[in-house]
């Protein structure tokens, strides 16, 4: 298990609080899920993890030499499946056509190699985005709802490489308003409520036993 510690971060947009985390450690073990509602802050949590969003007073410690978040909708570059993938070996100068093929076949994007990857499905782009950080070796995997708007065929295939990921000894944080999704897959919560993290705990526990007023509310109100 690997602690992300998280000081002095305050984001303020349009005169509205978004985050407001003073020191707090998140516990990262395989998958870890971030919970709460619409606004609460969990998108731009990730972002500030992933170093989109900086500011000269965030304190960010934490053991991960690589990571890579996967948005919720993950632009992607007006060229080829297989060149948005290749594009990589100008950071990775070791990545060969033959490692790309095979992730093109694990994330059965094979017979999509030569389609614009602009006018992928939203399924298709999640594999694609997948693949692409697979290819980067991140320890670490932020995604931002990553099945959200997807069909229950491309959800199951979703998340069966997430699972796959962890085997390889990858860690997720994954905010996702999905809490069937949630217990299936996450083997922690992270709670924020207000831009703040309320509280975090292993899922079953959460769900069973919330500690916060808040969280008992949000659980109360979704289940």
């Amino acid at each position: 298990m690997a602690d992300i510690t998280l000081k002095n971060i305050r984001v303020v947009y349009n005169h509205r609080q978004i985050l407001n985390i003073t020191n707090q450690h998140i516990q990262c073990e395989s998958i870890t899920g971030i919970i709460g509602a619409n606004g609460s802050g969990k998108t731009t949590l990730l972002k500030v993890i992933a170093g989109l969003i900086q500011q000269k007073d965030f304190d960010i410690d934490h053991p991960y030499d690589d990571l890579v978040m996967v948005l919720h909708q993950t632009p992607m570059i007006k060229m080829s499946v297989y060149d948005n993938l290749f594009l990589l070996k100008n950071v990775y100068p070791s990545l060969t056509p033959q490692r790309i093929q095979e992730l093109m076949d694990e994330f059965h994007l094979s017979h999509l190699s030569s389609q614009p990857a602009t006018k992928l499905s939203a399924g298709e782009k999640q594999r694609l985005a997948l693949a692409r950080a697979c290819l980067m070796d991140a320890k670490l995997v932020l995604l931002d709802e990553p099945t959200a708007s997807l069909d229950p065929a491309s959800t199951l295939f979703i998340e069966s490489k997430i699972v796959d990921f962890t085997k390889k000894g990858v860690h997720f944080l994954m905010a996702s308003h999905d809490f069937a999704q949630v217990k299936r897959l996450c083997h922690n919560v992270v709670f924020i409520a207000d831009g703040q993290i309320q509280e975090q705990s292993p899922t079953n526990l959460f769900f069973s036993s919330p500690q916060t007023s808040a969280a008992k509310n949000f659980i109360a109100l979704h289940l």
